[in-house]
């Protein structure tokens, strides 16, 4: 059971992985705004930090929560095998169709700061703004596709287990 344990490490480096990313951001984000405060970090600013304190609570909550997830596993599958395919399961298929969902959300997030980006005045707040949501947009599209990888891969291994 040794993709269980690896499965749920994975899960709590990243998630630990989010609070330091969001705290940097937030810092960061502050740091921009009252040492250099030009129109195009405080653009930059405001997508970057509602996104940083999503990334920073949520990873939090992920990270809290990881070690309760593990043990209901471990119990699943030493004792209550069924709940595995009743219950473990069904949960990462229903995890994996949203992940579905934020990848074509953090794509169209992409383009739109993009085109944001693309249209605001060289230094100015629009520009700023814009880069700010694909800088955000991109790391929770490539992070959520690592998730999603290994999500697969524990379903996988949950599948090929409990047969």
């Amino acid at each position: 059971m040794t993709f269980i344990h690896t499965y749920f490490k994975a899960e709590k480096y990243a998630s630990l992985f989010f609070v330091i990313l969001g705290a940097t951001f937030i810092l960061g984000t502050f740091y921009f705004w009252l040492a250099v405060n030009l129109p195009f970090f405080n653009g930059l600013g405001w997508p970057v930090l509602f996104v940083a304190f999503l990334q920073f609570f949520a990873g939090l909550f992920i990270y809290f929560r990881t070690s309760t997830d593990l043990n209901r596993v471990l119990n699943f599958a030493s004792k209550h095998p069924k709940n595995i395919k009743n219950m473990e399961m069904p949960r990462m298929a229903i995890v994996l169709a949203r992940f579905k969902l934020y990848h074509k959300v953090e794509i169209a997030l992409c383009l739109f700061g993009l085109i944001v980006f693309l249209m605001g005045a060289s230094e100015g707040f629009l520009r700023g703004f814009g880069l700010g949501i694909v800088v955000q947009s991109g790391i929770m599209l490539i992070a959520n596709s690592f998730a999603e990888l290994r999500g697969k891969h524990y379903l996988f291994s949950l599948k090929t287990h409990f047969k």
